[in-house]
């Protein structure tokens, strides 16, 4: 995190938490359920976006993931306090989760989706996935919406056995609804994107599945062709594999415990920033015996 953002958000959370300790600043009563905690956990799904994000407060604790679900089900469990993962995975997460979590949907960060493309690419596939998406952008918006809004018909894909044109598409399918295992096949958008791009194209589909943390690799050396996996554009990754035009608009959101007031009074992703700011101040504070409350 860079210097001037941080000490930015420790003023802010040095004001809030004497804010909280005179009557002048009842308001804030009750607001903050896990401040008394002398450590915050915060999970994510390892070689995220989340991940990273997390890496700006320096003094919440981490937890790793293969996938944000996996953090979720800890959550529940009392293990971790929050989760911090992409907003469609989030929704997705707490649907199925149901009452017992919800979402706080308030953007903290602004990211696009692309595809990756091996660099040494001898099949001109950036150029033709590119026409693909723009020449089917209404259908594909459709499709998009209605995996989003879980209205999408259920559509297994499966990776070609005796491929005799193949294209290795690589990806993690552990992200619904971009991406997930369904029996012996594979469902989510990307792979639908995927499945529709190669019989426009006359490729034999080929899914190899890694874990996230593999598919940039796999695809900069050569070892997939593309991969889909709800990956969002970063210049460390584009020193790897070319990008092909961003898909989708995504952000990282908090997933906490339903009956978690923490985040209620949150407007903005300053509002969510400065808790969190709190939290990581709260965390050095007590661990140096200083007192937090004004007691």
């Amino acid at each position: 995190m860079k210097k001037k953002v941080l000490v930015a958000l420790l003023v802010v959370a040095v004001a809030l938490v004497g804010c909280m300790a005179f009557a002048g600043c009842d308001n804030h009563a009750g607001e903050y359920d896990n401040l008394s905690k002398s450590e915050i956990k915060v999970g994510f799904q390892s070689g995220t976006t989340g991940e990273f994000y997390t890496e700006d407060f320096e003094n919440l604790t981490p937890k790793s993931y293969n996938n944000a679900m996996l953090a979720a089900q800890d959550m529940l469990n009392g293990r971790i306090d929050y989760v911090i993962t992409d907003i469609a995975p989030a929704k997705s997460i707490a649907k199925s989760i149901g009452k017992k979590v919800k979402v706080i949907d308030i953007p903290l960060t602004e990211e696009q989706y692309c595809f990756a493309i091996n660099p040494n690419d001898t099949k001109g596939l950036k150029d033709k996935l590119n026409a693909f998406l723009k020449d089917n952008a209404a259908e594909l918006k459709d499709i998009q919406n209605k995996y989003l809004q879980g209205t999408n018909d259920k559509k297994v894909i499966y990776s070609a056995k005796n491929p005799t044109n193949p294209l290795v598409v690589a990806t993690s399918p552990d992200f619904p609804p971009f991406e997930n295992v369904s029996g012996e096949g594979y469902e989510g958008y990307d792979l639908e994107v995927m499945e529709m791009f190669c019989k426009a194209n006359g490729y034999d589909l080929v899914i190899s599945s890694t874990d996230f943390d593999s598919i940039v690799l796999n695809v900069g050396a050569g070892k997939a062709d593309i991969g889909a996996a709800a990956l969002t554009w970063s210049e460390e990754r584009a020193k790897s594999v070319t990008f092909s035009e961003s898909y989708y608009d995504a952000t990282q959101v908090v997933i906490c415990m339903s009956k978690d007031t923490t985040f209620d009074n949150c407007k903005t992703k300053e509002d969510v920033e400065k808790i969190l700011a709190v939290f990581a101040t709260n965390s050095d504070s007590e661990a140096s015996g200083e007192a937090v409350s004004g007691q």
